[in-house]
């Protein structure tokens, strides 16, 4: 990479910086004002980036609550959800963006979910499928069911079971949802997506449907695997 180019990307993550120090005070105990903050700044960044978004398909989100499932290439697939959707919503995230100050008080701003990606410890696996359950119970949940970035990668990982435990019994509606991203810059795992970013957002369906069209495991597993489908549909769809 020229040293043209490491000098924006450098300058468009101290952007990103400054600009949640500089809106930090903004933040408050309401979860649709944090979000309207937070989706500000992504706009910003995004504008910055030279990317622009084009959405497909939001008029499907239904009114009612509901878990988006999307695919995810690299970090910024939050900022670009975020810019993308008009309805607050909240994360799962992995617990160890816990370690970055700034970042853990804006996703705490949106009530996030921090789970453990990594343990084996029951009790922490079903802390984190409770705290997944009663989210559901009162907002709507983004969850990038691959369980972490596959950094630029076009073929998405299986879609993990776990997140989708949560959806146990709930009266939900889940949405697939497919982030095209045309091409990257990146300084290390720091990918920043150029150009033009689609946003695909597909049919809903409920959590029961993967069992009416026989898709095989656990019902959580089955789930998993049913989503995977729809989100892969979509990158079909768009040549993505």
């Amino acid at each position: 990479m020229g040293l043209k180019k490491r000098i924006r990307l450098i300058r468009i993550l101290f952007l990103l910086i400054y600009d949640m120090i500089k809106n930090l005070p903004l933040l408050n105990e309401d979860i649709e004002n944090n979000f309207m903050v937070c989706k500000r700044i992504c706009h910003r960044i995004l504008a910055a980036s030279g990317a622009h978004i084009e959405t497909e398909g939001s008029e499907k989100l239904p009114d009612t609550r509901f878990l988006l499932v999307a695919n995810h290439r690299c970090f910024f697939d939050v900022v670009i959800l975020l810019a993308a959707l008009e309805r607050p919503v909240r994360f799962v995230a992995a617990k160890e963006l816990c370690r970055y100050p700034l970042l853990r008080r804006y996703l705490l701003s949106m009530q996030c979910i921090f789970i453990d990606r990594n343990t084996r410890d029951f009790r922490k696996i079903k802390r984190d499928i409770g705290e997944i359950s009663r989210a559901l119970d009162q907002n709507n949940l983004v969850l990038f069911p691959e369980g972490q970035c596959t950094y630029g990668r076009k073929k998405m990982g299986r879609f993990k079971r776990g997140g989708f435990m949560g959806t146990a019994g709930k009266d939900i509606w889940i949405v697939p949802c497919f982030i095209k991203i045309d091409s990257f810059e990146n300084i290390g795992r720091w990918m920043i997506p150029e150009g033009e970013v689609r946003v695909v957002t597909g049919a809903a369906f409920r959590p029961e449907e993967a069992e009416s069209k026989n898709v095989s495991g656990a019902k959580s597993g089955a789930l998993a695997a049913y989503a995977w489908k729809q989100v892969h549909a979509l990158q079909q769809k768009t040549g993505g």
